[in-house]
């Protein structure tokens, strides 16, 4: 299974087309192999690839996993292209057998405090002062977050939700820095080689990059992306290639 373009170092994205019934296909500074197909500003439906696995070729992914065919009388094979545009072709066929599912624009670690996932606001805060702190300092302000979250927690009947929910992400990023010095076996914490953090931090710049994608294509469509039934020819194509596995 193939990691989510989101995972990877892929440079900056670069609009590859108009939107078409609703979708973007944006390819990559960093990386020519990959094409990436978007329905607005969420996270990629699909993408399609150059030599996966060691095949020779242009393949599509779905959810990660290669398309396969489905021919009768016959095992299973991913389907391989000569050219990207054909893979693409054979993506759009895959996911036409797929209803478009509800976009999900943050990161699991994001939407803390409605600020961009981890770049800011409350766990930002917790970073900060955890730079430097041996693992029992850090420790001993978990033990800290957890009696704050009781203790807010009783608060939260009365209606102050805002104050529980707050003492929740304090508490939980106190632990995943916790977790991750743990991991790590760190004398004291540090940020900058913090691979969690430098993921999400990816993630979260990617996420940003199609969005703005997402706008320049609907401003050159000169209306908002919008999802649309697939072509004819797509539905077409879909009945020769099986779902993706």
């Amino acid at each position: 299974m193939s990691t989510a373009p989101a995972g990877r170092d892929l440079g900056r994205p670069i609009l590859d087309s108009p939107l078409v019934r609703g979708a973007m296909w944006l390819c990559w500074s960093g990386h020519d192999g990959i094409r990436t197909l978007h329905q607005g500003a969420g996270p990629a439906r699909g993408w399609t690839e150059r030599d996966v696995d060691g095949l020779d070729g242009w393949v599509a992914l779905v959810d990660g996993r290669i398309v396969l065919a489905t021919r009768p009388g016959g095992l299973p094979e991913p389907v391989v292209h000569a050219e990207a545009w054909q893979a693409g072709a054979t993506l759009h066929a895959a996911l036409a057998q797929h209803p478009t599912r509800p976009d999900h624009t943050q990161d699991e670690d994001e939407g803390d405090d409605q600020e961009h996932g981890l770049l800011g606001g409350i766990r930002h805060r917790v970073r900060r002062r955890a730079a430097g702190m041996t693992p029992e300092n850090i420790q001993q302000a978990l033990h800290q977050a957890r009696d704050d979250e009781r203790a807010a927690d009783r608060y939260a009947n009365a209606g102050d939700e805002t104050a529980y929910a707050t003492a929740d992400t304090i508490r939980a990023e106190w632990q995943r820095v916790r977790d991750h010095t743990a991991e790590t076996r760190a004398e004291r914490y540090d940020p900058d080689h913090d691979t969690a953090l430098q993921h999400a931090l990816r993630a979260e710049r990617h996420r940003r990059d199609v969005a703005d994608c997402a706008r320049e294509a609907a401003h050159r469509a000169g209306r908002p992306a919008a999802c649309s039934p697939p072509s004819a020819s797509a539905w077409a194509a879909a009945r020769h290639w099986g779902p993706a596995c």
